[in-house]
């Protein structure tokens, strides 16, 4: 049976989920972002100091695993002394993807201070960055995006700032810096653009998300710290439906924030994945073991967010929400004119 929140006229219905644990294939390990289009997933996948899985998984919402993009650097993820032996084609902790015109795909590389070009076939395209505090340089990249004119805003996070660049690397423009004012940064993190053009910036350090004009003007600020309703706990990532909605991934409080595009808060997801999805269904299948050791714990908290690091929003509607540490994804569907459904007996 669906489950579908209600909230001014909008009803947001629990869909389905994918993903399992693993380094390669149909999984993911610590996935951290996604971009989108059509029915194909992009999804970025970090390491940790034991499994080298960092890679891009392209995927279909129907389950499909398509194949893998990127290679594992030396050491995987952390080892952060190797970044000088990452060759062409590898990555060591993606913080943001995104994707052009053209669906080559476009990663920040945290520890490398770089953007990562691959075709949507895979094949390696190149990168560029510097790693600095001046004009067009950079210091551990996370979100990214792509404006209308096909030019990249990339959060800048340890220079506490955004910086605009064309898709090969030249510098345009910046805005923010270090601080809790209007307009001023602590570490921010995911990013995106609206219909019109307007930039929000994940504040992850202030615990908030800001909106900025297209040309770096400060607007408003969305969510104030803390665990209530509407109240933020370093939110890593934030969307915007075509309607205006802003989706924020209250990432230190596991779950994620819908508000209304004046700020006013709407509701709240939280997980609902209560079965295993197909990819891990299939581990289970396989493993007699693993699934008698379900039987013997409570998995009523494992339909919860986990960490959500990422959220997408296209134009069908369609919520897709990256759980880092649930290594996978839980997708809603939002209804913006829900009726509830009325029998006459």
């Amino acid at each position: 049976m669906p489950i579908t929140q209600i909230a001014a006229g909008r009803g947001f219905t629990y869909l389905d989920n994918m993903g399992r644990f693993g380094n390669s294939g149909p999984a993911f390990q610590h996935p951290v972002d996604v971009a989108r289009r059509g029915d194909i997933l992009y999804i970025a996948n970090a390491s940790d100091e034991y499994n080298y899985g960092n890679r891009v998984t392209k995927c279909t919402l129907n389950h499909e695993w398509i194949m893998d993009i990127g290679l594992p650097g030396p050491g995987g993820g952390i080892v952060v002394r190797l970044v000088d032996e990452i060759g062409d084609g590898q990555f060591l902790w993606p913080g943001g993807i995104a994707l052009d015109q053209e669906d080559n795909t476009f990663l920040t590389d945290q520890p490398c201070n770089k953007i990562v070009m691959f075709k949507s076939d895979g094949t390696f395209l190149g990168k560029w960055g510097t790693l600095g505090s001046g004009d067009g340089e950079i210091n551990t990249p996370s979100g990214i995006a792509f404006d209308k004119e096909e030019d990249l805003l990339i959060a800048d996070t340890r220079n506490h700032r955004v910086q605009k660049f064309t898709k090969d690397g030249r510098f345009l423009g910046k805005f923010g810096s270090y601080g809790n004012k209007e307009g001023e940064f602590n570490l921010p993190w995911g990013i995106c653009l609206d219909k019109a053009g307007d930039i929000y910036v994940a504040d992850w350090g202030n615990d908030r998300v800001q909106k900025f004009s297209s040309n770096g003007e400060y607007l408003t600020t969305f969510g104030r710290p803390g665990t209530g309703k509407g109240e933020l706990t370093r939110p890593s990532d934030v969307a915007v439906d075509k309607d205006g909605d802003i989706y924020v991934c209250d990432w230190g409080n596991d779950r994620v924030h819908v508000y209304k595009a004046n700020g006013d808060f709407l509701v709240t997801l939280v997980g609902e994945a209560r079965e295993p999805s197909l990819w891990y269904q299939m581990s289970l299948d396989a493993n007699p073991d693993l699934i008698k050791a379900r039987n013997r714990v409570d998995l009523e908290p494992e339909k919860l967010f986990r960490r959500p690091t990422a959220v997408d929003v296209g134009d069908d509607y369609k919520i897709i929400i990256v759980e880092s540490r649930r290594h996978r994804i839980q997708i809603y569907q939002k209804d913006p004119k829900y009726q509830d459904v009325r029998l006459n007996i």
